[in-house]
């Protein structure tokens, strides 16, 4: 393989350089060549060794080994010597390409090398050549994003491979011509360093490290924040919507009211305004533990699950139906074992109307999450304020954190994250939280958020909490 390095001019002066090209020859040559183009036309130029064409604007030439130059020993080191002169009042000249080829005595062919090249850095790190044959270097990548396989890279080389090159066991590769495939089956996650050794043949250079599509070489590898929570970072409000009376409605859907209590039970009512005139109504009530005896005032049948921790109530004829801009009032009465704390845990309700046959379902009573948020004290004591630790454990890699749903069971004014890192987005109950910018998160990172939530009257409770598709407000 044959690397050509420019030396570097000296002698310069006002209208002109003198410098030289020295060549390592790796295999005997029996001709060579050379390419040269320059920025700016030259009056006149001198290759020491060799026969010069050059072209009629004086910007390009090439140039011919002379019989005695042309053959050059295996191992030798050929200095080609030049000379440039150019207009004293002009613009000053510099080469714009310089090309050499050499032809090899054997009948093996010709090797092209680009004099200008530099060797890549940033994604490879030049080691000292252990001895005259070889070279070695570190190839280093640190992925933007998760692979369950690393991504082929390509590593190209200022000459032709022609016996290959040495990678670590868990990697192999495969060269043609001025250019290897480095493959491996194992994967990769985001912000990990990508470390490997590469050896191949001496007087040569990596030019170009291609990952994923993109050349590496001469780029700092970005480093994405990590997942968790900046005490440090000034809080940021989400837009305040705007302040409303206190709902008779604050869950958007019915009042549950518990009216008296004794020990082995209570009574409630059920407050339900009615948007449209309706043609039936449901229920499914659902208990934390088994109810004995119940009696619902409004609806039959009521449909108990095996274990009375269940219930669907239907409206009956005479109230299955209901004038619209009036409120449904209707209640009920629930028995336990005396010395239990039942509840009920969930209550949905469906309106059917009467015009169009369309119905709407909403939560009357949802559960207050059991994980995934951890509540602590408000500083200020402020009553409508709620405060809280979001905490995940991310199970899989991601090239940007999953957003994050909140449902409150009443509207909140905003929700307040850490400012710079994430936004939060409200509407009436619901807020979604999401990054300000990219964040890449893998398997085991763990994720928390404080928050703030800032109600307009009294503070509710958080009935459900989602990242992404998953529900983790009732994870086990």
């Amino acid at each position: 393989a044959v690397v050509s390095t420019q030396s570097g001019h000296y002698g310069r002066g006002s209208n002109g350089w003198k410098g030289h090209l020295m060549i390592p020859v790796p295999k005997a040559t029996i001709s060579w060549r050379l390419d040269a183009t320059f920025d700016n036309r030259i009056l006149a130029g001198d290759f020491w060794a060799g026969q010069k064409i050059w072209k009629g604007d004086k910007k390009s030439v090439t140039v011919l080994g002379n019989d005695w130059s042309a053959k050059q020993k295996a191992g030798s080191v050929f200095k080609l010597g030049f000379t440039v002169n150019y207009n004293e009042h002009g613009p000053g000249v510099d080469f714009s390409t310089l090309e050499i080829t050499l032809c090899w005595l054997d009948g093996s062919g010709c090797s092209t090398c680009n004099v200008l090249d530099t060797e890549c850095t940033g994604a490879f790190i030049a080691a000292e050549a252990a001895d005259e044959t070889t070279r070695t270097g570190t190839i280093q990548i640190m992925p933007s994003q998760c692979y369950s396989k690393m991504p082929n890279i390509t590593l190209s080389f200022s000459d032709v491979i022609f016996s290959g090159i040495t990678v670590p066991a868990d990697f192999s590769s495969d060269c043609a011509g001025d250019s290897c495939v480095v493959s491996s089956e194992r994967g990769l996650e985001v912000n990990e360093e990508l470390q490997f050794d590469v050896c191949f043949p001496a007087g040569v250079m990596v030019l170009g490290v291609v990952f994923e599509g993109e050349d590496l070489c001469d780029v700092q590898p970005e480093l994405f924040e990590e997942p968790t929570l900046a005490p440090t970072l000034q809080p940021e409000p989400t837009e305040e919507v705007l302040p409303t009376e206190e709902s008779e409605f604050p869950n958007g859907c019915a009042r549950y009211e518990i009216d008296s209590t004794w020990p082995n039970g209570w009574k409630a009512f059920l407050h339900i305004p009615i948007e449209k005139d309706t043609v039936r109504w449901r229920i499914d009530a659902e208990f934390n533990k088994p109810v004995q005896a119940a009696d619902w005032w409004a609806g039959l049948p009521e449909v108990w699950s095996p274990t009375r921790s269940s219930v669907t109530i239907l409206g009956k004829d005479w109230s299955a139906r209901q004038a619209a801009g009036t409120v449904f009032h209707t209640g009920f009465t629930a028995n336990h074992a005396e010395g239990d704390n039942v509840y009920i845990k969930n209550m949905r309700l469906k309106l059917c109307w009467a015009e169009g046959g369309k119905c709407t379902v909403c939560d009357i009573v949802k559960e207050a999450c059991s994980s995934g948020l951890t509540l602590s004290s408000t500083a200020t004591g402020e009553s409508n304020k709620m405060d809280g630790v979001i905490s995940k454990t991310i199970t899989r890699c991601e090239n940007d954190m999953s957003p994050i749903t909140l449902e409150f069971d009443r509207p909140l004014k905003r929700l307040i994250v850490p400012r710079g890192r994430y936004v939060a987005e409200c509407s009436e109950r619901v807020c979604v939280v999401s990054t300000a910018r990219p964040m890449r998160v893998k398997t085991g990172d763990e994720l928390r958020i404080k928050t703030t939530a800032v109600f307009h009257h009294e503070k509710g409770a958080l009935v459900g909490l989602k990242y992404g598709s998953e529900d983790i407000c009732h994870e086990k």
